[in-house]
């Protein structure tokens, strides 16, 4: 037995390295859940339980402040969050969408994925067909000096002569294209 002890350091450092590898393989499996918005008539599908908040918002449209609703959590090392607000002309939806990609975009470079353009449509079914309903990645460095990668789409849905204009966003250490595009194909817009 002791003849086999200095093979020992070797073994441990072998199934060390195995199981690293294994765990490298693998991506953590999020415990999504469905969320129902009723305000919004929609579902989203969150990887954790998401806190909910309103607070007013000026996007510089001219409107004034805005009773903008929230919900997000986190889960591993990445935020999730969906917001939306009630723009009273439905005709300004754009214009709208356009505010909001220039309050989050601005000054941040695209981080374009295979299968993933920034700027491409993104019109889920149920959301008014908008030149600005578009989905984007991006990366700029935060405030104390570390990368941070913003998944997000816009889209409007219209309620009448009004339309919901709605934002998710997922916040990361770094560009993970397949999670976002699972967390953005959930999103569901409800009938009337």
């Amino acid at each position: 037995m002791l003849k086999h002890w200095k093979l020992l350091p070797c073994a441990l450092a072998a199934c060390c390295l195995g199981l690293l590898v294994a765990c490298s393989e693998k991506t953590p499996e999020l415990p999504w859940r469905e969320v129902r918005l009723n305000e919004a008539r929609m579902l989203a599908y969150f990887p954790c339980e998401p806190e909910v908040a309103r607070t007013p918002v000026d996007f510089g449209t001219g409107d004034g402040k805005v009773m903008v609703s929230m919900m997000g959590c986190d889960a591993v090392d990445s935020t999730y969050a969906l917001s939306h607000w009630l723009l009273e002309d439905a005709e300004r939806a754009d214009d709208a969408l356009a505010f909001w990609q220039a309050a989050v975009l601005s000054k941040l470079k695209a981080v374009d994925g295979k299968n993933s353009k920034s700027g491409a449509p993104f019109v889920p079914a149920g959301a008014m067909p908008l030149s600005r309903s578009i989905q984007a990645t991006v990366e700029g460095e935060g405030a104390a000096g570390w990368t941070m990668t913003t998944h997000g789409v816009w889209f409007a849905r219209q309620e009448g002569r009004k339309a919901r204009i709605i934002h998710a966003v997922i916040y990361a250490p770094k560009p993970n294209h397949e999670l976002a595009k699972q967390f953005f194909d959930h999103l569901v817009l409800l009938d009337e």
